[in-house]
């Protein structure tokens, strides 16, 4: 019965999209169904896909539109299986002509794929799926396809979009490419589309318009399920790159307070459990694993000032990783000796992680011809 009830909502929430295969072997509501998975695989939306090829199969388990979008899908993701294990299930006598077509150039070898595929064009020459499959990477293929198929263009008016917005095989034009990104959610509204406009926008420096389309993109699959959301985070953090910098800083003076402190809590709290972070101090001796026991180590170190200073920031392409080069300066005196002045240079590494950023690295080490912390007994 549940399963019944999702078909039914997704047969009245499909929008009437262009039949990309003429006759099918499935029934009339699962062949509506089975060509909604079509474009949507034609359209790089894997998971999209199958969840619609499979629900195509349940109400027609003989739709083999379906089975043989699946068997394709195989290839996009091993733990779906063999696409070869799960062509040689289908029964090619029971496939529609057009379908017979189809399954022949998935099976055929790879040198083999060409020729095959160029006696579906013999005979189907205005088959939007078999001009589909015939296109190169040039850009103007696409457009040309375009131009000929213009219900059936939203997949090709995706690699559009990269073209204009990088300038691959046509005059980069931003106005271009997002008119075409607009034309391909005119006609199929999925997700994919958002996600290369992101990438476009995100390559041009468009941070904010960046995560407003990649945002779109992770609507539909919520959450944790969306495979878009990962570029949606790093897209939120290009944007917000100032105030986690800040944050960053903040981080690191209050690290430096507990160490300095004894406070154990609180700088084990700023680092990953699962990563442990790993120093090296300004008395220049080995790195070392920091654990609780560490903070202790510094008892007799009496610390009258200490101040970080001059932090300048980097972080990896996808704003995983942060890197803070920085001074500090203060002073120290060890078991209630006479007071050292203290001035170093020092970095720290800092990841980001599922409970916000984390320090995995730290290296210190004294400025020319002044002192650090003294060495360890």
């Amino acid at each position: 019965m549940k399963n019944l009830l999702i078909i039914t909502c997704l047969l009245f929430g499909l929008t009437s999209h262009a039949q990309w295969i003429a006759k099918t072997s499935c029934s009339k509501k699962a062949a509506i169904i089975a060509n909604e998975a079509l474009e949507s695989r034609l359209n790089v939306e894997p998971l999209i896909a199958l969840g619609q090829a499979k629900a195509a199969l349940t109400l027609d388990p003989d739709c083999g539109c379906a089975k043989i979008i699946i068997a394709g899908l195989a290839s996009a993701n091993k733990d779906w299986g063999s696409r070869k294990d799960k062509l040689g299930s289908i029964d090619r006598s029971s496939l529609s002509d057009e379908e017979k077509a189809w399954y022949d150039i998935l099976r055929a070898s790879e040198g083999q794929v060409k020729e095959k595929l160029n006696a579906a064009l013999a005979v189907y020459p205005n088959s939007p799926m078999f001009n589909y499959f015939s296109l190169g990477e040039d850009v103007n293929a696409s457009i040309a396809f375009a131009e000929k198929f213009p219900k059936y263009a939203s997949p090709v008016l995706n690699s559009i979009t990269y073209g204009y917005g990088r300038g691959e095989d046509v005059a980069a034009d931003y106005a271009k490419a997002m008119e075409s990104g607009q034309k391909s959610i005119t006609l199929h509204d999925g997700p994919n589309i958002y996600d290369t406009m992101a990438e476009i926008e995100f390559e041009l420096g468009n941070y904010q318009n960046a995560l407003d389309n990649q945002l779109k993109a992770v609507d539909f699959a919520h959450a944790g399920g969306s495979p878009y959301l990962v570029s949606a985070q790093k897209y939120w953090h290009y944007n917000n790159k100032e105030e986690i910098v800040r944050t960053l800083i903040e981080m690191q003076n209050k690290l430096q307070v507990a160490i300095t402190g004894g406070d154990q809590e609180t700088a084990l709290s700023l680092m990953d459990a699962n990563n442990p972070m790993y120093t090296g101090d300004s008395n220049l001796e080995d790195f070392y694993k920091f654990d609780a026991a560490k903070v202790m180590d510094g008892a007799n170190v009496k610390w009258s000032a200490l101040e970080l200073y001059d932090f300048h920031s980097q972080f990896s392409p996808d704003m995983s990783t942060a890197v803070l080069s920085f001074y500090a300066k203060g002073g120290y005196s060890v078991d209630g000796g006479e007071e050292v002045a203290y001035r170093t240079r020092a970095s720290s590494v800092w990841t980001r992680t599922n409970d916000g950023w984390k320090v995995i690295h730290g290296n210190w080490a004294p400025q020319r011809g002044m002192m650090g912390i003294p060495v360890a007994d």
